[in-house]
């Protein structure tokens, strides 16, 4: 193909038709350029095509992740509920002592044990870049508000977690029900599974009851012991509400997810 060329211009040059001769020279040149842009093309194609792949790659991992969040996020909201429905019995049986049943009431303040805390698969796709791959910016601007909305309700859950183990506990402890509520929420196993990482390697204890367990009047007539209860109500009627404004940010990630995928 360049012998053809070579010859086309030597005739040109030899038979004095210049003009002929610097059209063609144009002409070779415009085709040298035209070649050099298609190949550009063609590898700026075959590179979007390849972060075409790695996109769908990433957000089919990223739909398995938040599912599995969602997962999670809905069962620490089940078990927060369950916290805050027994704390609201307990205050009942403060305010009416004669209406309480011990049985009744050691299981629901058994409950207050139950302190969770939302772990989430996170992943690095803002540090690393790679958010830029992903074309759509409604999901983008999801996925980057995300970690901060994961924050917030873990600050607030923390709130309660230190409360619980710094003073919740050595309150109770004090008041002499330490082991009547390790009791009553060992026996459990269904709500303790949430924390078991494998649940065949749970192990039945027999607590059995304390001789030193103070009467249900004694607990019941203890202000402290109230005002725990009635914080930790409040503590996670907040986590569960900051929990839900995370879940519908789950649920339209997970939408968006699903409609880039179709």
């Amino acid at each position: 193909m360049l012998r053809f060329f070579r010859r086309i211009r030597q005739r040109l040059l030899t038979e004095s038709k210049f003009t002929k001769y610097l059209l063609y020279a144009i002409g070779e040149i415009l085709l040298v350029v035209i070649g050099i842009l298609i190949a550009f093309q063609v590898d700026n194609w075959n590179e979007e095509r390849k972060l075409r792949l790695e996109e769908q790659i990433l957000l089919r991992q990223l739909k398995d992740d938040y599912t599995a969040n969602l997962e999670q996020l809905d069962s620490k909201i089940a078990t927060r509920k369950v916290l805050i429905n027994s704390s609201k019995e307990l205050l009942t049986y403060f305010d009416n002592p004669k209406a309480a049943n011990k049985d009744s009431v050691v299981s629901k303040l058994g409950n207050l044990g139950l302190t969770v805390t939302y772990d989430p698969i996170e992943n690095d796709l803002v540090a690393t870049g790679k958010i830029n791959i992903i074309q759509n910016q409604k999901l983008k601007a999801l996925l980057t508000k995300w970690s901060t909305d994961v924050i917030q309700v873990q600050e607030v859950e923390t709130i309660y977690v230190n409360a619980h183990h710094y003073s919740n506990v050595p309150a109770m402890n004090k008041i002499g029900i330490g082991r009547a509520m390790d009791k009553a929420l060992y026996e459990k196993v269904d709500d303790l599974s949430t924390f078991l990482l494998n649940r065949e390697e749970y192990i039945p204890y027999d607590y059995k009851d304390s001789r030193l367990e103070p009467s249900l009047e004694t607990v019941l007539n203890n202000v402290e012991l109230e005002g725990i209860v009635s914080n930790s109500i409040l503590i996670n009627e907040v986590i569960n509400a900051e929990s839900f404004t995370l879940r519908k940010q789950i649920l339209e990630i997970l939408d968006l997810l699903e409609d880039l995928d179709s």
